[in-house]
């Protein structure tokens, strides 16, 4: 018995017991790679996932700090081409008491009414998706570092030329020409074909919240503000109004950002800026919104991930149950020859845990591959930058460990229980 377990030593050295499961692990090579296999599969999806909540975390924050101090204003009650506000609104916020001293600059919109592009929501990402046509005035617009200082192709428009710029999304997912020099169409009125031609001068860097690409969303394109007043006088609709207007306070939180849009709508309540009442929100509350509602999905693919994990690990059990069952006479010897219960448990788990750690580096390779070639694109995971970090290294790492004790454990108790006496009477 000694001179057995001495060779058995001299064979694979002090660490014996590890070379001897890594070794047996890979005897049945096509179990083996297909065990490690289910679990690269699954380890992988948790690592994407992974990757892929920690990228939309990093953009929340940045959409947060962004927003810090930024408050919009519309109409009580009205959003979008709807909220109508009188242009001597701005005079009026800059004067409330306790409000207009702490504004650092504003920004003015006017937006079209949706109907001027309903022809081309069919040709975008998705049903629901709307084009929705914005006027600027460019002079605030500069000084706010809005979307006309972000030009990544082309140039911005210039006053009174019909002229546009659109969103870098839009020019990537759009099925109708959208290059420089092409016409976007607007339909001012239906009945008696009165349209206007913007051409498009210039492409900006749209700001990715993290909302995944499934969900509707508006693509904006700017245009200046005096054509869109010209635009709408054109079609019927009330002109010379602001739709949405947008201020900066000199803050250094969300919770004073949040002071001053309730004394707004205070001053609103008691009628300050009558004949028309306001309401400001803060885009802080808005990116918190659209967070909680999110996390549900994060949720939902966190779990499926950790099935599919699972389903791996069912994969390392199944294998091993295969192997061990076809090495009973083998664990009977060894028993036979001095190895104690606790031995060939530990065996077989250190087997399950080399298939399962394989199955990591592989589901971690293949996983950061597929992350390069998903991040910043316009995929399922939408244009949200996706990040490695290393928490989701050991995550990943971790999940493996404990799919690869959970996957030796039944099949080693098995093995451990063999009778050498009932065994090798068998032979």
């Amino acid at each position: 018995m000694d001179i057995i377990i001495k060779k058995i030593r001299e064979k694979y050295g002090k660490d014996f017991m590890l070379r001897f499961s890594i070794k047996n692990a890979f005897r049945k090579k096509s179990t083996s790679i297909l065990s490690s296999l289910g679990v690269a599969i699954g380890l992988m999806l948790v690592f994407v996932v992974g990757a892929y909540s920690a990228g939309v975390q990093v953009q929340f924050e940045s959409n947060l700090t962004r927003t810090l101090g930024t408050v919009n204003i519309v109409e009580e009650s009205k959003i979008g081409p709807e909220s109508h506000l009188p242009l001597n609104i701005t005079e009026s916020l800059l004067n409330t008491t306790e409000v207009g001293e702490f504004i650092i600059n504003y920004n003015v919109e006017t937006q079209a009414p949706y109907y001027y592009t309903a022809d081309y929501s069919d040709k975008l990402a998705n049903s629901g998706d709307r084009l929705t046509v914005v006027g600027l005035n460019k002079t605030l617009d500069e000084e706010w570092n809005g979307f006309t200082t972000k030009i990544t192709n082309g140039r911005t428009f210039e006053a009174g030329q019909n002229e546009t710029i659109i969103s870098s999304q839009m020019a990537s997912i759009a099925d109708f020409p959208i290059t420089i020099g092409d016409i976007i169409t607007l339909d001012l009125n239906i009945v008696t074909n009165l349209t206007l031609e913007l051409t498009i001068v210039g492409i900006y860097e749209a700001i990715e919240d993290g909302t995944p690409p499934f969900i509707p969303r508006d693509y904006y394109i700017y245009t200046d503000i005096q054509t869109m007043w010209d635009a709408r006088e054109q079609s019927g609709d009330t002109t010379d109004i602001y739709t949405l207007i947008t201020l900066r306070f000199d803050v250094r939180s969300h919770e004073e950002t949040k002071v001053f849009v309730e004394k707004i709508n205070d001053f609103s309540s008691d009628g300050y800026y009558s004949p028309v009442s306001i309401s400001a929100f803060s885009l802080f509350a808005f990116y918190q919104a659209i967070e909680e509602n999110l996390s549900i999905i994060y949720d939902f693919t966190a779990i499926l991930g950790i099935i599919t994990a699972l389903a791996g690990g069912m994969a390392i059990i199944v294998g091993q149950l295969m192997s061990v069952s076809a090495r009973m006479k083998e664990f009977a010897i060894l028993k036979a020859t001095g190895w104690k219960n606790t031995h060939i448990l530990i065996n077989i788990i250190l087997e399950s845990l080399t298939l399962s750690l394989v199955g990591a580096v592989f589901g971690l390779i293949i996983g950061s591959l597929l992350i390069v070639s998903l991040s910043g694109n316009l995929t399922a995971f939408g244009s949200t930058p996706i990040v490695i970090t290393w928490q989701g290294i050991v995550q990943v790492v971790i999940y493996a460990v404990a799919l690869g004790v959970l996957g030796g454990l039944y099949p080693g108790i098995k093995a451990s229980k063999v009778r050498p006496v009932k065994v090798l009477k068998e032979l």
